[in-house]
């Protein structure tokens, strides 16, 4: 009987502690077409406002009550700020900018109604930073229907303090008498949504009417601090082939 109890507490430690941290990658032995992104990088562009959310996730970091991570920078032979100065005070050390540590992410297509990708599904390998995906190489509109987009980071993302944020570009529009799109220039916190819908298999999105756009378009942004950085990538959506439905297209 003390067996089963203790079996059953233990049970429900790792229910309840299983949050965002729990995501696993459940397309690891999915058939996908590999492609390597890094003729879609970009320059990772922040607006001033977004940023200074962002940075201020590195300030719990910087204030820990044991200063663990000054100390693991300073072990590591790199400081967290500007001045080679593990001693610095800590007010001095958030007067300064974090030091950023892009990384590299999988970005994974996956068809759930068979044809809206091309009868394919896609795993896209994104280097470090980050960098575009344009739904015209990927979604042909020869089928409606629904696809998944799921991520995965290649380093550690310190699960309890990953932050993701969402720059709207896509333009407000009526489909079927709803509101559709976030608007231009607008941010948002997503960090529950997109681990939940991480953990469910990745963002549902569907092509009729193209709502897909008006849902993703813009830039999503991980941010993580991790080690006395500030481990961030971002991922910008578009469609070149519906400029329309977007606050700023490209020339390309």
């Amino acid at each position: 009987m003390t067996r089963i109890k203790y079996l059953l507490v233990l049970l429900l430690g790792l229910v309840l502690g299983c949050s965002k941290a729990c995501q696993s990658d459940p397309y690891k032995d999915l058939k996908s077409t590999p492609m390597d992104m890094r003729l879609f990088e970009e320059d990772l562009i922040v607006p001033t406002s977004l940023w200074q959310v962002m940075e201020s996730s590195y300030r719990p970091l910087a204030l820990d009550a044991e200063g663990q991570a000054i100390k693991e920078t300073a072990e590591e032979g790199e400081k967290p700020g500007e001045e080679a100065n593990p001693n610095e005070p800590k007010e001095e050390l958030l007067k300064k900018r974090p030091p950023l540590d892009p990384i590299s992410f999988k970005a994974i297509l996956v068809e759930k109604t068979k044809g809206v990708l091309g009868d394919q599904n896609y795993e896209l390998k994104y280097p470090k930073g980050g960098g575009l995906l344009d739904y015209r190489y990927f979604v042909p509109e020869t089928r409606q229907g629904s696809f998944y987009l799921y991520v995965s980071f290649d380093e550690e993302m310190n699960p309890k303090d990953t932050r993701v944020y969402y720059l709207s570009n896509a333009k407000i529009r009526d489909v079927d008498g709803k509101a559709m799109g976030n608007g231009c220039n607008r941010y948002f916190d997503i960090t529950d949504y997109w681990f939940n819908s991480m953990n469910e298999g990745g963002l549902l999105l569907n092509t009729v009417k193209n709502r897909h756009i008006s849902v993703t378009a813009g830039t999503l942004y991980f941010v993580a601090p991790v080690k006395g950085k500030l481990r961030i990538s971002h991922l910008t959506i578009r469609d070149g082939r519906h400029r329309e439905l977007m606050c700023t297209g490209e020339s390309h």
